[in-house]
């Protein structure tokens, strides 16, 4: 499977990239894993999504972000968030 099947995954990734495309030269950790979250085949996503699990943890996104993210994939601010 790739992040497209996980859209929680999705939304963090692309909540957490949104800052960082306005400043093409972020050579940030997180951006540079998040970027390789989007790109990896079905082979290899699942080799990165435990990593990217924690750092969902560790790292949370902007809450306004993601709120965005959700909004754009359909959802309403009620409906909850699934905790992996």
């Amino acid at each position: 499977m790739i992040i497209q099947d996980y859209p929680d995954e999705l939304d963090y990734v692309n909540a957490q990239l949104h800052p960082l495309i306005r400043n093409s030269d972020d050579k940030s950790f997180l951006g540079t894993f998040c970027l390789a979250c989007l790109r990896a085949d079905s082979d290899n996503y699942e080799l990165l999504r435990s990593a990217l699990l924690v750092l969902m943890k560790k790292y949370p996104p902007d809450a306004d972000r993601l709120r965005m993210e959700r909004h754009d994939r359909g959802l309403s601010d009620e409906s909850p968030v699934t905790d992996h």
